[in-house]
C-alpha cells in the first residue's frame, strides 16, 4: 500500500509517493523508470533565482519532470541523494565555499552532461563585481571580523570543470530551457541561435533606445531572453554575453558618444562581462 501526499502552491502542484511505513521493501523499479533520463539541478553559492524561473512554468515544469527521474533538485525534492551516474545536471551559481568545489567536481564525475545554469555559473554574474574592485579586500565592507570567512576570487564553473552547454541569462529565460531540453535529454547539444537581443526588440514594436541616445548592450549580447530588459524601458547589459559574431569595438565607438569609458567599464562589471570583452578585443 502507498499513501500518496500532494503538495500545491499557485503555480505548480507536486506530487509525491511516499513509502508506508509497514512496508520495508522498496518496491522495484518499472521499466519506464529505468528508461527516464536521471537529471540532477544543484546550487553552488546562488540565489536560486533561474531555479525558481523554472517552478514559475508551472504546469509546464511537471510535464517535464514526469519525463525524468529527478534524482536532485532541492526546492522540491523528497528523498536524499544517493550518488548515483547521471545523464544530465544542472549547476545554478558560483563555487565559492569548499563544499561548492567538491559538489561541482562530484556533479561532473557523475553525469554525462554538465550545463551552467544562469549568469553566475556561466560569467560569474554580479559576485564578480569585486573582482574587479578591491578584489579580497572587498570582504571587509561586508564583515566585521574576516577572520576563518572563505574568500575566494569570482570564477566560472569552466574553469574547474568542463561545460557542455549553457542556459544564459539572469535569470534563464524558461521558455528557452524548454526549448533546448529535448536534446539534452538525448544526450545532444543545441546550438542556441546567433542573434543580438535587437531582433526581439524590433519583433516587440520597441523603439530603439540607442537611437533616443541611452547606452544598450543588445547590438552585441546573445539574444533569447525576448528582450525583457528593452522592453522595459531598461538598457541591455548583457547578462545573456556577447554574441559569437558580436562586433565588440564597433559598440564601445558607439557608446562613446552615449557614456564615458569608466560608465562603459561599470556596465560591463555588473554581469560579468567585463572579462569576455576584454579577451575578445585582445583576440581580434
Amino acid at each position: 500500500m502507498k499513501n500518496q501526499i500532494t503538495m500545491k502552491n499557485k503555480k505548480a502542484s507536486i506530487k509525491v509517493t511516499i513509502k508506508n511505513k509497514k512496508n520495508k521493501q522498496s518496491p522495484q523499479p518499472t521499466e519506464e523508470k529505468k528508461q527516464k533520463p536521471k537529471v540532477a539541478i544543484i546550487s553552488l553559492t546562488s540565489c536560486e533565482g533561474c531555479q525558481f524561473a523554472l517552478l514559475d512554468l508551472g504546469e509546464k515544469f511537471l510535464n517535464f519532470a514526469e519525463k525524468i527521474d529527478m534524482v536532485d533538485f532541492r526546492l522540491i525534492e523528497d528523498e536524499e541523494d544517493t550518488g548515483e551516474k547521471l545523464d544530465l545536471v544542472f549547476v545554478e551559481g558560483n563555487p565559492v565555499t569548499k563544499a561548492n568545489f567538491k559538489t561541482l567536481e562530484d556533479a561532473r564525475k557523475r553525469s554525462k552532461l554538465l550545463v551552467a545554469l544562469g549568469n553566475c555559473a556561466a560569467m560569474g554574474g554580479i559576485p564578480e563585481i569585486k573582482n574587479y574592485q578591491e578584489g579580497s579586500n572587498t570582504i571587509k565592507h561586508v564583515y566585521k571580523y574576516i577572520k576563518g570567512v572563505n574568500n575566494p576570487e569570482i570564477r566560472e564553473i569552466d574553469n574547474f570543470v568542463k561545460v557542455d552547454f549553457t542556459f544564459p541569462g539572469c535569470p534563464i529565460n524558461a521558455e528557452e530551457f524548454l526549448l533546448y531540453i529535448p536534446e539534452l535529454l538525448k544526450g545532444k547539444i543545441p546550438a542556441i541561435v546567433d542573434q543580438p537581443v535587437c531582433v526581439e526588440c524590433r519583433k516587440k514594436g520597441n523603439k530603439c533606445l540607442l537611437l533616443e541616445g541611452i547606452p544598450c548592450f543588445g547590438p552585441m549580447i546573445l539574444g533569447g531572453c525576448d528582450a525583457v530588459c528593452p522592453t522595459a524601458r531598461m538598457s541591455c547589459q548583457g547578462c545573456r554575453g556577447l554574441r559569437p559574431k558580436g562586433n565588440v569595438k564597433a559598440m564601445q565607438t558607439a557608446l562613446k558618444k552615449m557614456m564615458t569609458d569608466e560608465e562603459f567599464e561599470n556596465m560591463t562589471e555588473i554581469y560579468g562581462l567585463r572579462d569576455d570583452i576584454e579577451e575578445k578585443i585582445k583576440n581580434s
